[in-house]
């Protein structure tokens, strides 16, 4: 559980400052249908959280995360956890709201850790203005997956 605590409290200080920076790679995914009607916050930032799957052995938990750094900037961010040492990855997707109400991809970024209990990725971000915008996460720990993603959030002035 501390492990947890912590890893989740590194994630959101790192996704606030936005300080480091990962070698990306682009992969194309499509809306999943339960997830197309994300809320929309008033609040500046937003959490999303996956739970462990009953039937796996690896994957402990993961989170996706989204703030307002700016009226142009937005911190980005996932991680996942696994329960035992294996091959960690999760892929954050940021999305924007379009004017039919449909949530597009923006960019995405995986970070993918051999032999480790986490994989984390935390971005600081440049957007258009005057949009929400959300993260959608995708967590795999050994043969174990999940998903999460935050409500949207509102980048503009």
């Amino acid at each position: 559980m501390k492990k947890r605590i912590f890893t989740l409290l590194i994630a959101l200080m790192l996704c606030v400052t936005g300080i480091m920076n990962w070698k990306i790679e682009a992969h194309a995914e499509t809306v999943a249908e339960d997830i197309a009607l994300s809320e929309i916050m008033t609040e500046d930032a937003s959490v999303g959280y996956s739970q462990n799957q009953t039937w796996g052995v690896y994957y402990s938990d993961g989170y996706s995360i989204i703030n307002k750094i700016s009226s142009s900037k937005a911190g980005v961010g996932g991680v996942t956890n696994a329960n035992v040492k294996c091959t960690v990855s999760v892929q954050a997707i940021l999305e924007r709201k379009n004017s039919s109400g449909n949530w597009a991809r923006v960019s995405s970024w995986t970070q993918t850790n051999q032999n480790a209990y986490s994989a984390i990725i935390s971005k600081s971000v440049t957007v258009a203005s005057g949009y929400y915008y959300r993260v959608r996460c995708y967590h795999d720990a050994g043969t174990d997956t999940s998903s999460s993603y935050t409500n949207g959030v509102w980048i503009g002035n």
